[in-house]
């Protein structure tokens, strides 16, 4: 009888880092929220909440890049369909403010979804 295989298991999109105040996510197959911890993976469709005067890092696994939470903010892991040669993040952002710093711009992009828009950026960019 051949041996079963196994699905692999899933790669960490980003890790939580530099937690401040109540910082809470809930896990794409989970029905509740938990309290995250420094260094906690996250994996797609995983979503990250904050209360007012908290906040966290996300650091993404493929390539460096931070993204800053500020207090009173909801985020989710978005499914990543990357393109060849360049590193890629989504992000969708529900509630919020987040700050975002791309390692390499040259060879990066980060797409946020908001429920009203999408942006993309590859170079320096401020979103407000």
């Amino acid at each position: 009888m051949p041996a079963a295989t196994q699905a692999p298991a899933p790669v960490p999109r980003a890790h939580l880092r530099g937690l401040k105040g109540n910082v809470q996510i809930k896990r794409a197959t989970a029905d509740e929220w938990s309290t995250a911890s420094d260094g906690v993976p996250l994996f797609e469709n995983d979503k990250v909440r904050t209360e007012a005067g908290a906040g966290a890092d996300l650091v993404f696994q493929a390539n460096g890049s931070t993204v800053h939470l500020g207090g009173d903010s909801l985020i989710g892991i978005a499914e990543t369909r990357p393109r060849p040669g360049r590193s890629r993040t989504d992000l969708t952002v529900l509630r919020g403010r987040i700050d975002a710093e791309l390692k390499k711009p040259a060879e990066q992009s980060l797409s946020v979804t908001t429920p009203g828009a999408t942006i993309q950026a590859g170079r320096e960019i401020v979103f407000q």
